[in-house]
């Protein structure tokens, strides 16, 4: 299941999704879902942003 495309954005690092959650969290951009953190994703292996805790 390795390499296949997710559906979400995906984020070349930890490091710039962490700037992406740190950007919407900051700025507070109106979503429906509020992204609480980052993750590593073993679909694609690229960095998503989840509201999950």
């Amino acid at each position: 299941m390795t390499g296949e495309r997710c559906t979400k954005r995906r984020y070349r690092d930890e490091a710039v999704a962490q700037l992406a959650l740190a950007r919407i969290q900051t700025v507070g951009e109106a979503r429906e879902k509020t992204p609480q953190r980052v993750y590593r994703c073993p679909r694609c292996r690229g960095w998503h942003l989840t509201s999950r805790e």
